[in-house]
């Protein structure tokens, strides 16, 4: 790898202004031993290590079929169209590169043309409307990936459009020679690099373990995980279910569009039965907000709605079966439903957890290690997992990656000269009364210190509503608020106006790259601990406790640590980056694990006054709310 990484390397010819960066040689290095030895690594790279061309060079030079699954589109599109071409320049050739998605992202022909010969199976007129703005796209796309959409069409009416995985035909579509998923598919299929996200990497895991081993994805060698500190919650997204009324829905849609392709009578009654026990199950259990677990108390009502429930859903599939392949398909889809209505039901299985949310039930298992350890670690490619915050003893365990190589290299950036920690220490505690005023209080000062330029975190959507309804009319900066725009677009008009202030919560904690002047104050208003209330999160500490283990420091402490250290991570992203990080939790200080979240975090000069950020943003007066 010193071909490639040192001082006189190809990069170093290929790139102008590349730097060569210890830490970046050193994971390559770990990476390429990994793949030439066949062993799994868990590998974290502090920000600004460059670990994206450190997995990429190796990958290539392997000469191996790697995969690289991400987390996030953004991190995709910043593979495809920076660090691949990058790597391709430092190997002085072309680097056979495609990107897979979900078949849910393609347009469907066959439903397009369902669609055009019976005249539109549109739920409103506003999904009318959409199509007619789509038109023009769908008559010119060559690959019939909604990404290449200048807006996003309605949830209904893309449903209706796209391929969907439980809904495809396969080889059995009379559109199969022009599909856009399979042409997407034969391009992986060339490519010695393909790049996808964790979801479709879990759903290739399973399919596999299904059948005979055909999955979504290229076979391939090895696979990297990129933000792999997100892959215990992808995981157990995947491996569980949902039962929506949404999905209720679509799969009577289908049913009735093969009834008229069939020109075949529908199974009217089946299909009313089923939508009026769909609703009645997930209405009864609805908590209008978050998240409830089912438990016990829930037993005699969930067994009666969802036992009605499955009777339908078994009619239905019985009225399907035996009808044609795609009647057959139907049928299939129904019963998976139905399996999924039967896993919510079974709230006291130890190795399952089930909930209500707004408009379904869901379920989820309660550890994936074994699953992963089973179905991928043990008899998979080899596989590199690497993030900023990595944890590596903890997500080991996690995620049941017993045997793994291990790399834990610091961030090159000088924190001590480049970034300050401050942590009030006479700060009310969040539960503590006057706390939410209080902290709305102190964003505002530290706001106005920082002239706007600032990202605030809060820990819940409730805290987010609360301080921004508090402080939005004490700051005279632009207010950019997550929810009131989507997240792209907040993003790009927080980097193009340098004064404005982001208020966001949950996925802005990660993936937020803004480097220079726009961000030089990060707030986060509490020690980002998971919510003990949190169905899975409850259930997880259930099942550490029957092991034998502490709930709080085997998983609720050290998990809360690797989201302060993402969210502390959003500060800097270059050498010339400077800033303040606040966090406004004063048991930083008077808790006894305060010292583990200390020695967790990057190494910035740590200060307890809000005068020293009044002279670190250069106001040589005193600071005040």
């Amino acid at each position: 790898m010193e071909e490639y990484f040192g001082p006189s390397g190809r990069l170093a010819a290929a790139l102008p202004g590349f730097e060569p960066r210890a830490g970046q040689a050193a994971l390559a290095q770990a990476v390429f031993d990994s793949l030439e030895c066949d062993e799994h690594l868990l590998a974290e790279a502090g920000t600004g290590t460059g670990k994206s061309l450190a997995y990429l060079i190796p990958a290539l030079v392997s000469g191996q079929r790697v995969v690289v699954a991400t987390a996030t589109k953004a991190l995709q599109e910043q593979l495809l169209t920076k660090d691949v071409p990058a790597a391709a320049a430092a190997l002085g050739r072309r680097v056979r590169v495609a990107v897979l998605k979900g078949r849910q992202n393609y347009l469907c022909r066959k439903s397009l043309a369902g669609v055009d010969q019976l005249g539109g199976l549109f739920v409103s007129s506003e999904d009318a409307a959409d199509y007619e703005r789509l038109a023009e796209w769908i008559e010119a796309t060559t690959t019939g990936d909604r990404a290449e959409l200048p807006f996003e069409p309605r949830s209904a009416l893309w449903a209706e459009l796209s391929v969907g995985a439980d809904r495809c035909a396969g080889r059995r579509c009379p559109f199969i020679a022009s599909c856009y998923a399979e042409a997407a598919r034969a391009r992986a299929a060339e490519a010695e690099l393909v790049i996808a996200n964790h979801a479709l990497y879990f759903a290739d895991v399973a399919m596999r373990a299904r059948t005979d081993g055909t999955g979504v994805l290229p076979e391939h060698d090895a696979v990297v995980f990129d933000e792999a500190h997100r892959l215990e919650e992808a995981a157990a997204s995947w491996f569980g279910g949902r039962v929506s009324l949404a999905r209720i829905r679509q799969l009577a849609r289908d049913v009735e569009r093969h009834a008229r392709e069939s020109e075949s009578p529908p199974p009217a009654r089946a299909l009313a039965d089923v939508d009026r026990a769909g609703a009645a199950l997930v209405n009864a259990f609805d908590p209008n907000s978050g998240r409830r677990r089912l438990t016990a108390a829930d037993e005699e009502e969930l067994g009666y709605l969802g036992g009605d429930l499955c009777r339908r859903l078994r009619h239905l599939a019985d009225d399907l079966a035996g009808s044609g392949e795609e009647a057959d398909a139907l049928a299939r889809r129904t019963l998976a439903l139905r399996a999924d209505v039967e896993a919510c039901m079974a709230h006291d299985d130890p190795d399952r957890v089930a909930w209500a949310e707004a408009g379904a039930l869901a379920w989820a298992p309660v550890d994936v290690s074994e699953i992963l350890r089973e179905e991928l670690w043990g008899s998979g490619p080899t596989a590199v997992l690497v993030s900023a915050t990595l944890e590596p003893e903890f997500l080991r365990g996690r995620l049941g990656l017993d045997d793994a190589r291990e790399l834990v290299q610091p961030s090159p950036f000088d924190y001590r000269e480049q970034a300050l920690l401050y942590v009030p220490p006479r700060f009310p505690e969040p539960r503590s009364p006057g706390y939410d005023a209080r902290l709305a209080d102190e964003v505002v000062a530290l706001c106005n210190l920082s002239r706007g330029r600032a990202l605030v975190l809060t820990c819940s959507y409730r805290a987010l509503h609360d301080l921004v309804e508090r402080a939005r009319p004490r700051i005279h900066y632009p207010l950019l608020v997550q929810g009131e725009a989507p997240r792209e677009r907040l993003l790009e008009h927080f980097r193009d106006d340098v004064d404005s202030v982001l208020f966001a919560t949950s996925t802005f904690w990660q993936g937020v790259d803004v480097a220079g002047e726009s961000l030089s104050l990060l707030v986060v208003d509490k020690l980002p601990f998971s919510s003990p209330g949190d169905p899975l999160v409850e259930a997880r500490c259930e099942r550490i406790v029957r092991q034998g283990g502490d709930w709080f420091s085997d998983y609720a402490l050290p998990a809360a640590v690797l989201q302060l250290r993402q969210g502390f991570g959003r500060l800097i992203r270059g050498h010339a980056d400077e800033g303040v990080v606040a966090v406004l939790d004063s048991r930083l200080h008077t808790r006894a694990y305060g010292r583990r979240f200390l020695e967790a975090l990057p190494p910035a000069r740590l200060v307890l006054a809000r005068e020293a950020v009044a002279d670190f943003f250069g106001h040589g007066e005193r600071a005040t709310a």
